[in-house]
């Protein structure tokens, strides 16, 4: 919308040595009350559109002290419209005289002021939504300092205003985050657009990190057509995120032991057998335990789980450093582990044996089982991860029918 009134005018005036406009020059011709003929006293008090006595002061005082003015003052014109006008005058003495007189202009600034007042109320309103949304809510210019932050971002990250504007928004975040933080301003900075919310770890003032979920967009002049800085939208997704990570961490734990389960266990040995350069064996072991049915069977679930969870946690003081050790379900357990050879392995699972050879004390009871370990081993390239837990599968079976609490290699039947 054209906040302008037009058309705006001039006039460009001077006054004899008695104070009498002797000369104006108005553009356009008659808009405004006649000034050539009266003095500027007489002009104001008919043209003046309010009752501001304080203008009609102002510009005796100047007359009387004989000093330059510049008076704002509405106007009522012929037109029937009130305008805004500056009033500026300026006292000039002639050469070889004593006279003095006055020469000045009266310009339309009412456009001008109506512009002024939009952008003040917009300016207020603006001001009164960041300091009451509950949004984390920044500005920053176009070389990525900080203009302004709401109360609401301040008080989540810590820092006053005071300490923040004027410094680069990247410099308050995790230095794994100022990259693409970077990366991220300078595509808005060029025009672009970010489709998806940033995440970014922000520096709280007491030292830790605090998670925010930011979108930003860019503030274009809208004169010259160029971005003049971005405007941050933030929100606190720490809880969301610790919920997150919990669910997954769930989501690949056994509830009874504490250990990984079958997901999380066949994710990992993909993972090792994927390492190009690795020439050490990924190996895997199934453990399957001897006579737990029976201490069900005859003592119940409660003792039967109680003795899983001793177990698991005798079959993590048997890892060595890296290795990986997840309960597949009822009373099977998978080691995932790197083996320079069938040496190695071969440690491995007797000490496994040997750790389960003791008795556990449940219930002021001792409760005596064994298990039976199938191994399998492979290098890169030359199984999956399913091949691998077939075969450590198919050489448990092999150990469990000896039944002398051992452990067998699977051995590849072709020739």
């Amino acid at each position: 919308m054209n906040t302008m009134i037009k058309p705006s005018f001039t006039a460009v005036w001077s006054t004899d040595a008695q104070g009498i406009c002797v000369a104006s020059q108005e553009s356009p011709a008659g808009l405004m009350p006649e000034l050539k003929g009266v003095t500027l006293s007489s002009w104001l008090r008919l043209a003046q559109a309010d009752d501001d006595a304080k203008i009609a002061l102002q510009l005796t005082a100047a007359l009387d002290f004989l000093t330059p003015f510049h008076i704002e003052v509405p106007i009522n014109c012929l037109d029937g419209k009130t305008r805004r006008v500056i009033v500026s005058g300026l006292p000039d003495r002639q050469p070889g005289t004593s006279r003095l007189q006055y020469n000045g202009f009266i310009l339309d600034v009412t456009g001008q002021r109506k512009a002024l007042e939009d952008a003040l109320r917009t300016a207020a309103e603006y001001r009164l939504l960041i300091e009451n949304s509950t949004d984390l809510i920044a500005h920053c210019d176009a070389d990525g300092r900080y203009v302004s932050i709401s109360p609401s971002y301040s008080e989540m990250i810590g820092w006053t205003a005071e300490e923040v504007v004027g410094q680069l928004v990247v410099d308050f975040l995790h230095p794994d985050d100022r990259g693409p933080a970077s990366e991220a301003l300078a595509c808005i900075f060029n025009g672009g657009v970010l489709p998806d919310v940033v995440e970014v770890r922000k520096l709280h003032r007491d030292g830790h990190y605090i998670i925010l979920g930011t979108k930003a967009c860019g503030v274009i002049n809208p004169s010259t057509g160029k971005n003049i800085g971005a405007v941050l939208v933030s929100r606190d997704i720490t809880r969301d995120k610790e919920r997150m990570r919990n669910l997954e961490k769930l989501a690949t734990l056994d509830t009874l032991t504490g250990l990984h389960n079958r997901t999380w266990i066949n994710d990992q040995v993909g993972r090792m057998l994927a390492k190009v350069d690795d020439e050490a064996y990924t190996t895997v072991m199934f453990i399957d335990l001897n006579g737990f049915k029976a201490v069900n069977d005859l003592m119940g679930h409660a003792t039967g789980d109680a003795l899983l969870q001793q177990v698991s946690e005798r079959l993590q003081r048997c890892m060595r450093p890296g290795d990986s050790l997840a309960r597949l379900g009822g009373d099977e357990f998978v080691v995932a582990a790197k083996c320079r050879n069938r040496d190695t392995a071969a440690a491995i699972a007797l000490r496994i044996i040997e750790s389960l050879h003791a008795p556990f004390a449940i219930d002021n009871m001792d409760v005596r089982i064994g298990a039976a370990i199938g191994i399998s081993l492979a290098r890169f390239g030359t199984a999956s991860a399913k091949i691998l837990f077939e075969n450590a599968d198919k050489a448990m079976y092999q150990a469990k029918a000896r039944r002398d609490g051992s452990y067998q290699f699977f051995e590849s039947e072709e020739p």
